[in-house]
């Protein structure tokens, strides 16, 4: 059975023919078309057209102007792609070379939201050494994925001081004490009148008493 393709695909299978004689012009509108199979080469060939300009011989006002009218991206994607590839670049160089040997198939390829996720633990300086160079190898190496990743580092790469986990702690009894008051009011719960208007009165006097607190 031939896969379905989308609007966005069709208008970029246009383009490519349209603009068949230009072949960098066609590489980004071919790489846009299965970027979510192949990112890095799309967010390497996004990288090359915004710092070459490439963009001004195509008659576009500038890079935003390009991607987001020829290869319909979002600002937001783009810019994590090229801050992904921009992190890779420095940080695992052989999955960005162009004249690196193939990565073969059975491989894992990094998300971009895994390096992402790596970027930002850099970023924030709580993980020492070791353990920045073991999430990399995980990320980059193994494949990991966001929550995997998560899993293993978060208590040490974004830690949460004793007040952050008091304040969260707070709203969760408060969105369940607001929650549980709604239940207990439901017609269809059974519950007898006069405990369902006591259990309304004690979840407003939870919520006041840890809002005031807040």
């Amino acid at each position: 059975m031939e896969a379905t393709t989308t609007k966005t695909e069709r208008i970029l299978e246009a383009s490519m023919a349209q603009h068949a004689g230009d072949a960098e012009r066609v590489d980004a509108l071919a790489r846009t078309k299965t970027f979510k199979r192949s990112w890095i080469q799309l967010a390497g060939t996004l990288v090359q057209i915004r710092e070459r300009e490439t963009w001004k011989r195509w008659g576009f006002e500038d890079f935003d102007d390009y991607y987001s009218k020829e290869l319909h991206l979002r600002r937001s994607t783009v810019d994590k792609l090229c801050a992904s590839y921009g992190f890779l670049r420095a940080n695992a160089p052989r999955l960005v070379r162009d004249d690196s040997p193939t990565i073969p198939m059975n491989e894992p390829i990094p998300s971009w939201e895994a390096v992402q996720y790596v970027a930002k633990a850099q970023e924030r300086g709580a993980a020492d050494a070791d353990t920045m160079s073991e999430m990399k190898r995980a990320a980059f190496e193994e494949g990991a994925t966001v929550p995997a990743l998560s899993r293993r580092f978060r208590e040490v790469a974004f830690p949460v001081d004793d007040e952050e986990k008091r304040q969260r702690l707070r709203a969760q009894i408060v969105a369940a004490a607001r929650r549980l008051a709604d239940l207990i009011a439901e017609p269809d719960a059974g519950v007898p009148r006069k405990l369902s208007e006591a259990a309304e009165v004690l979840a407003g006097e939870i919520c006041q008493a840890l809002e005031s607190a807040a």
